[in-house]
């Protein structure tokens, strides 16, 4: 099961979904390693987001498990 990172960190921790975004490098974060991300908006995968550089191991660990890394928890949307 592919599971795609849908959504980036801003300076001030707010969670920014992929389709609000313009396609291509962004000032976003990973909310795991806090690395900058890229959105991808292709047309044969869902919309997401990439890390610019490496991954993250959290994010990278999850094909070799079937357990998933959770978002911090946030009170707002």
């Amino acid at each position: 099961m592919a599971v795609w990172l849908q959504h980036g960190l801003t300076e001030t921790g707010a969670l920014v979904y992929v389709d609000d975004v313009a396609s291509g490098r962004t000032p976003l974060r990973c909310p795991y390693c806090t690395g900058t991300l890229t959105a991808k908006k292709g047309r044969k995968i869902a919309h997401h987001f990439a890390h610019t550089e490496q991954t993250c191991a959290a994010v990278a660990g999850r094909a070799k498990s079937d357990e998933l890394p959770l978002l911090p928890l946030y009170t707002e949307f």
